[in-house]
């Protein structure tokens, strides 16, 4: 049997040398962050941030209610180093993938999420998205994930910009809310500023603000266009090259003849009762509005968020 035996420990050194190595990714970062020092960051155990708070004791308490999505301490560590400890009372945005966890002994990692379906289609097709979802669900998908983009906009210090607002980001958990995720593309914006600008212009053609590719500039405007070719898309189920040629040809004008109903998606046009067309035409008008077709400036997401509320209380 010392054959097993050692086939076994060869097996677990390669995991922990994976782990090693994988773990170096998010040690050079943080080496990186604090100017090349080696990494600051300690592991502390719930036991021992139980006793330093005194059980997060309402009399270590620093502030008497949650301030964002944290609560502060005052604590005292085993070598009565006095510290300030940060209890998030909060488990992320409802409206995002939940990370649950990675595992780092493959070669390539491999991250863990909540379940949930994406919205895409199953099976080969020239949709981007299941059609099958009716109108009321496709409202909600948008208003759900604009509450995700404002989140992501104003929740922070830094905003932080999704820049990839395309379909197969979007999932459904059990429960039909809608769940954000890819965020392999996203970046910062530094306290204080407007833009950042990219290195490489990143993201899918036709979801792609048309400054940001012109220039490189990310603004918080990058998400908002890209939500409005969501919502085009949403809306009318065709591929993102509608985007481009609505950028071009006066859109408006679909609006004001009454055209805008021949793009809409026929299968929502099957039987749609009146409200459902005054709130075609509502969502179109917006979705122009985020990619800067109609009206003289672009809306926030928070406004677009609030708009889209507006829209499915009618």
């Amino acid at each position: 049997m010392g054959w097993w035996r050692k086939k076994n420990t060869e097996e677990a050194d390669a995991k922990q040398k994976l782990v090693q190595e994988n773990g170096e990714v998010v040690l050079e970062k943080l080496i990186e962050y604090c100017n090349g020092k080696s990494n600051p960051i300690k592991t502390f155990s719930a036991s021992q941030i139980l006793r330093g708070t005194d059980n997060f004791s309402p009399n270590n308490s620093l502030i008497l209610h949650a301030t964002g999505s944290y609560q502060c301490y005052k604590g005292m560590l085993e070598d009565h180093r006095p510290v300030l400890v940060k209890k998030w009372v909060i488990n992320g945005h409802k409206n995002f993938l939940k990370l649950l966890g990675c595992c780092l002994e493959f070669p390539n990692p491999v991250i863990v999420y909540e379940y949930a379906q994406s919205i895409m289609c199953r099976e080969k097709s020239k949709y981007l998205f299941d059609v099958s979802l009716p109108w009321n669900m496709r409202l909600k998908i948008a208003k759900e994930v604009a509450d995700a983009l404002t989140y992501l906009h104003t929740a922070f210090s830094k905003s932080i910009i999704h820049k990839d607002m395309i379909p197969c980001n979007i999932f459904l958990d059990g429960e039909g809310t809608a769940k954000l995720s890819g965020f392999n593309n996203s970046v910062l914006i530094p306290e204080g500023e407007k833009f950042v600008e990219d290195m490489v212009v990143e993201g899918t053609f036709g979801y792609l603000d048309h400054n940001y590719m012109a220039t490189g500039v990310v603004t918080e405007n990058t998400d908002v266009y890209g939500f409005g070719a969501f919502m085009i898309t949403l809306l009318t189920a065709l591929q993102p090259s509608l985007v481009v040629k609505l950028y071009k040809d006066s859109p408006i004008e679909l609006v004001e003849d009454g055209g805008f109903v021949g793009i809409v998606d026929p299968k929502l046009l099957e039987s749609c009762k009146e409200e459902e067309t005054w709130q075609f035409r509502t969502f179109f008008i917006l979705s122009l509005r985020c990619i800067g077709c109609v009206g003289e400036e672009v809306p926030k997401m928070i406004e677009v968020a609030k708009e889209l509320k507006m829209i499915m209380l009618v």
